[in-house]
């Protein structure tokens, strides 16, 4: 998957192939702003407050309390990216924000948006990172609202693929017990839950994140069947017989040995016949790198993050292999294309 400028005419597609077309213009300055539009229709409330009718840009700059002139830029700048529509001066939603957008969209990611503030800051010190190499060690310097809003960000992206990720289990019987490795925001525990009355889960997270999980478990009504252990992932214990055990988003985090040592106490802690699944957006294989583009910039991004980088999908099955998982196997996921798993079988 890549990102970049999409032509929308003869001219512009040939214009694109031009040696004398000025892409990094483009490239640098219509994605920060593309970017920073959404962020701030999110921000002022835009797209919740067109949730049930059309309104003008005075209405809106009213009710999000800002400047009406720099609402209806704001407001024409999301019609030309396809975030609305306008007619006659009054602004709705298009489909694009109603499908993702709006509080009470099934697949909303909203949260994922207002999290990127706290991104698009962490970014900024990549000139630092590269020239120090030291790295920010993100969990370490969240605040309780920074940790809030990474939790539920992180549950967006979770409820994006839940289901997918239920279906490609494939439990020969209906599992028991349930380990969610890095899971605070318990999403993943919650829909197996859901879906397996006879299941419970044990999410081992930072107490930061486990805060906001049991809140969210609350609210879900499964405090009964979700029970938290908190502290650093190499001093946490495991427990044992899992039918399953989830490391979504959590490897990239963590350094070769501590890697494999986690999916060696994984492959003990689960039942025979158990799933470890890790979510990851794998980098191509090494052959393909140089094609890969969101996978590279996703690499740059967890170096200033955490000093750690994507994973290859092959590297990651050779530590499985190696912790004793027999079958190990990718699965894409269609519901999240930048996301994908592997899946061993114990």
């Amino acid at each position: 998957m890549r990102i970049g400028l999409i032509p929308e005419s003869l001219g512009e597609r040939l214009m694109l192939r031009s040696s004398r077309f000025p892409r990094p213009v483009f490239d640098v300055m219509g994605t920060m702003l593309l970017s920073r539009a959404v962020m701030a229709g999110v921000h002022f409330g835009v797209f919740e407050r067109l949730a049930q009718e059309a309104k003008s840009a005075d209405e809106l700059a009213a009710e999000a309390g800002g400047d009406p002139h720099g609402m209806r830029l704001l407001l024409n700048a999301l019609v030309a990216c396809g975030y609305l529509t306008e007619h006659a001066g009054r602004y709705q939603n298009a489909r694009l924000a109603a499908d993702w957008l709006r509080a009470d969209a099934p697949r909303a990611v909203a949260d994922f948006v207002r999290f990127n503030y706290d991104q698009w800051n962490w970014i900024g010190h990549l000139e630092e990172f590269i020239q120090s190499g030291g790295a920010l060690d993100i969990h370490e310097r969240l605040n309780e609202t920074e940790w809030r809003r990474y939790m539920l960000g992180l549950r967006d992206l979770a409820r994006l693929a839940a289901d997918e990720v239920g279906d490609k289990l494939k439990f020969p019987t209906a599992p028991r017990r349930l380990l969610d490795i890095g899971g605070g925001h318990c999403y993943y525990s919650i829909a197996l839950c859901r879906r397996y009355p006879s299941l419970c889960a044990t999410v081992v997270d930072l107490e930061p994140a486990a805060r906001i999980g049991r809140e969210l478990v609350e609210q879900a009504g499964l405090s009964s069947r979700i029970e938290f252990r908190t502290g650093h992932l190499a001093q946490a214990e495991f427990g044992k017989q899992h039918d399953a055990a989830l490391l979504f988003n959590v490897l990239h985090h963590l350094d070769e040995e501590t890697s494999r040592d986690t999916l060696r106490r994984v492959h003990a802690a689960l039942a025979p016949g158990g799933r470890v699944v890790v979510g990851e957006t794998f980098r191509e294989e090494q052959a393909r790198k140089e094609k890969e583009q969101l996978g590279s910039l996703m690499a740059l991004f967890f170096g200033v993050t955490s000093r750690r980088e994507t994973l290859e999908f092959e590297q990651v099955a050779g530590w499985a292999h190696a912790a004793g998982f027999a079958r190990v196997q990718r699965q894409k996921l269609t519901a999240a294309p930048f996301s994908s798993l592997l899946i061993g079988i114990k």
